[in-house]
Order: structure tokens, then sequence, then C-alpha cells
């Protein structure tokens, strides 16, 4: 049986579930559920939450429960509300495990594409609203992050700790890193994010690669036929019973087999996604449709439709028009100068939605927010607000319903979503020194550099590394090396890799650094070469802050 009511609001209220003697989930403290399993001499803990605050709110309620040390941390992901509490937990002597993918994804998605994704992510989870459910991490959060000691490549892996038996597999689908735990002496599944009561959500508007709707099924049959006798999943409450186990994660596979099944049937008739969603080509059928694991309260049957689609056909869906498309303010002046001018398109708008068709209005309204000429901003805003306040009256998806009313914020200059002065300067401070040179290639100006050529040797004294930075033909490449038949233009020697780091987060200027002896510059000969401050400090400005 299940353990509660399908009432997506009753899945998060703060508890600690005991699921058997020395196995808890502590639900509701975060996004994400925290599990603590007791040892003989230490204990475990399966996934972190989303910040230093709700992990030491978890952290004080699982010491009321046992007292022993933490002797390691499992990620079952890389997601934020699953590692973002770690520092909080882990001891001198913790070992933290984790796929060897995880550390990957976070690479690219913790550096490269950071300040995309903390904003995006804002409007999908809802930081900014009153909400039961939402992550709890805003700009006033802290991030208290611990990367794996140990990571493992293989379909499973055994670990035993303090007289408890795990078998973690390698089970991708939500994620790629994805990895699935199993008690066998419990006949305990701790089941990630492979399952929640939900329909699955195959595309995070977030953005993500579309997730692997094949790769995700296979996991689902793995864990179903370990036949376990306790659900633990890391969102939503536990399920109980081989039987409704079982019968769950099968009709969990059996939605995403169907909706990837007749996506693939419809496109193989040329069809694209909007024609096939337009035209409510797929729909569930009623046994799926009906059953509570399969509400489209976080994915949707519609978002996963475009995701499977361009999982196979990539960006373009086969629409002549969308080869060589218009930019978005030439498109929404042609759309304006065709309906007659602003005035009378915002007519129309107005007009639309007193018809309740919301979605066009929007359409209207954003092409209008592009090319407004002399219309009242003021009042435009605030009737683009009142559309995006109606579409998420109606949207089912929590992720999409947080998407528009954060978008409603926005618009109305209530907020501005970027990372916190705070946190950007933790994530660098925290970040490999490997990661800041990589982080300095997607944030180079090119047009600054005006087809340069500049090669920069730095080498780090506290931990003999060495890193090369060239500038050529308008890109950035970093080298952990330094070619010794080439001379460099200048030769930054640099105390200890803090130095660097709050060099480029502003905490501290070249001059400052050069004048404290922080860094030495030298020539491409190696000689004493303090005049190349101002080169060096040219070299920084080409990249934005």
């Amino acid at each position: 049986m299940s353990l509660e009511d399908n009432n997506s609001t009753e899945n998060f209220v703060k508890q600690i579930v005991t699921i058997l003697p020395g196995i808890h989930c502590a639900i509701g403290y975060g996004l994400a559920n925290s599990m603590l399993i007791e040892g003989n001499d230490g204990n475990i803990i399966i996934d972190t939450l989303e910040s230093r605050e709700s992990a030491e709110e978890v952290k004080k309620d699982f010491d009321k429960i046992s007292l022993k040390p933490i002797l390691a941390i499992i990620y079952t992901h890389n997601h934020a509300d699953h590692i973002f509490g770690t520092e909080i937990f882990a001891g001198k002597n913790t070992k933290i495990y984790s796929h060897s993918k995880t550390l990957e994804i976070l690479d690219k998605t913790m550096n490269l594409i950071n300040p995309i994704t903390f904003q995006r992510a804002a409007r999908q989870f809802g930081i900014f609203l009153n909400s039961n459910v939402s992550l709890k991490y805003n700009q006033n959060s802290h991030r208290a992050y611990l990367p794996p000691t140990d990571t493992f490549n293989t379909d499973s892996y055994e670990l035993n700790i303090s007289g408890r038996q795990l078998l973690l597999y390698y089970a991708p689908g939500e994620t790629d890193d994805q990895i699935v735990i199993y008690m066998p002496n419990e006949n305990v599944l701790f089941a990630a994010d492979n399952i929640y009561k939900a329909f699955p959500n195959i595309y995070a508007i977030r953005g993500t690669t579309a997730r692997d709707a094949l790769q995700w099924i296979s996991s689902l049959d793995l864990m179903r036929n370990l036949h376990a006798e306790y659900l633990i999943p890391s969102h939503t409450k536990c399920i109980v019973g081989k039987d409704e186990i079982y019968q769950i994660l099968t009709i969990y596979r059996d939605a995403i087999q169907f909706v990837h099944d007749q996506t693939i049937r419809f496109m193989n008739k040329g069809l694209t996604p909007e024609e096939i969603i337009g035209n409510q080509l797929i729909q569930l059928p009623k046994n799926l449709k009906q059953h509570p694991y399969l509400q489209e309260f976080y994915g949707t049957v519609n978002w996963s439709i475009r995701a499977i689609f361009d999982r196979y056909m990539g960006w373009f869906s086969g629409k002549t028009s969308d080869l060589n498309v218009d930019s978005p303010k030439v498109h929404a002046q042609n759309l304006i100068e065709l309906g007659g001018g602003t005035k009378q398109v915002f007519e129309k708008v107005k007009l639309v939605y007193q018809e309740e068709k919301y979605q066009w209005a929007l359409e209207l309204i954003e092409a209008l927010t592009l090319y407004h000429e002399d219309l009242n901003l003021l009042e435009l805003n605030e009737f683009h607000s009142l559309v995006l306040e109606k579409l998420a009256s109606f949207e089912t998806s929590i992720n999409g319903r947080n998407w528009y009313l954060t978008k409603s914020l926005e618009v109305k200059k209530l907020i501005e979503i970027k990372p916190s002065k705070d946190q950007i300067i933790e994530t660098v401070l925290k970040s490999s020194i490997k990661n800041c040179f990589k982080f300095l290639t997607v944030n180079f100006n090119y047009e600054k550099a005006d087809e340069q050529k500049i090669l920069i040797f730095f080498h780090f004294n506290d931990t003999d590394e060495k890193y090369s930075i060239e500038i050529r033909n308008s890109i950035v490449e970093i080298k952990n090396n330094w070619n010794d038949k080439i001379n460099p233009n200048l030769i930054i020697e640099i105390k200890t890799e803090r130095i660097w780091k709050e060099i480029l987060i502003r905490l501290k200027t070249p001059i400052e650094a050069l004048d404290n002896e922080d860094i030495c510059i030298k020539n491409q000969h190696g000689e004493d070469y303090p005049e190349g401050i101002l080169q060096f400090i040219q070299f920084l400005l080409l990249f934005a802050q």
C-alpha cells in the first residue's frame, strides 16, 4: 500500500519517517529527502539537501535519533537538492560516494553554465515564491558542497559499512549519473529520482539535455526486478509492499514507453512536435492517465514529446521556415505591423484575454514587449503579468506554474534573478583551480581582444602547478602545462591558488597582489618585470567579471 493519499502538498510535510529500525527518511526539510541509515558504530547519509541552512535543520533532528559519527555519504546524483548540504554532515574521515559521471556533470553545471543554470532553476523551482514545495535555496543561502572522495564507473558497486550492506546500482534515468541503492538484507530500495509521485520529468525546463527515455525504462526494470519490500524515493513518501511497488514501477515505466513509442510513431510520419501536440495525437490511456503516480504535477506529456523528438532529431523540427528564422525583434515587428500597429495589437491582446485565449495573449504581448513603440510600458507590463498569472492558475505542473509566477515578478521589476556577490565568491573559492581557468574560456570578450595573440604562463608556488592561457583566433585555450619551446608574453608567479581566485572575483587587485608580493610578474626570459602589470591588467579586462 502507499503510505499516503495522492495529495501533492502532503508529500512535503516536514517529518522524519522511520521505515525500519535504523532506517529513516527526512521529508519536507528541503525539496528532496535525506536519508539516515544507522550502523553499528557509525551512520550513513543518503543525499544532503540543497543548502547549508536546510542541512543544518535536518542534521539537528537526525542527531536526536543518533549521535554516532557519519562514516559515509552517498550522492544519488548531481542535482543541487541532493548535494549542497554535505559539509554539515561530513566529518574529517567521512567517505563520500557517487558515480563517476557526477563529477563530470557538476564540472559543467557548477562552472561553465552556472549563471544561466541559477537563473532558470530559480524560475522552475520558484525560489522567490512563497511555496511549500520549492527549492529552499535563494540569494541568502549558502552551498555546503563537498566533492566525492570515492567514485565508481561500473554497473554496480558494493559497500559494507558498519554492519550494513549496500548495493549501488548505476541506473540512469532522470539524470545520466543516477544510482539507486539496495539493501538486500532489509529488502529496502532507495529509488533516487527515478520515480516520484508525479509524471516523470523527461525534460526539465530549467535547462537540461533531454533524458534518455529508453535508458530510464531500463533502470526502472532493474529496480522492479529487485522485488523490494520498501521503496524510498528521494521525493515524496515511501511505498511499502512488494506487489504494490512492482505494480507502481511497472506502470511508471509503461507510461514512459508509451510516450516514447508514440512520439517516434508520429515523428516517423514526418510530423513536428507542434503538430503532434497541437493535434493532441498522444493522450495517455485512461488507466495511465488516472494513476496517482502519473499526474502531471512535475513533468508533462507534452514536454516529454518535445524532449524525445529533440533527443532523436535535434533542434530542427523539419518545418522549412525554422531553418533560418528572423530575429525575435524582427519577427515581433512583422507580426505587429500585420496586426495594424502596436495600439491595435494591444487592444487585440485585451480582447483575446477576455475570450480566454491566454496562450495567444501571451505570444502577442511578448511581441509587444520587444516592439512597443509608443505604448505605455507600465500598462503593458501590468497586463503581461496578469496574463502570466492567469496561465499559472491553469498549469498543473509545479515547474510550469513556478515559471509563470516568477516571470510575473520579473516583469513587475519586483525581483532580479542572479547569484548574490557572496554566492559568486563562495562558488569560485570552492572551485578547483582547473575549473577557474576553464570558466575563463566562456567569459572571454572576443570583441575587446580585437584579434590579439597573447600567451601567458602561470605558476602556483603552493601546488607547483603550471597553466598556460593562449589567446588566438578569438578563442582562449587553456593548458595545464607550459610549452618551453615557445616564449610567452608574460610569466605570472602566484604564491597560492587562493590569491588567483581572489583576483578573478575582484577581492584583490593585481596591483595589490604585486605590492604584497603575492604575485611576481616576469618577462619571457624569466626576469622580474613589474612594469608588466599594465599588460596583465589589460589581459584580465578581456574577461567578463
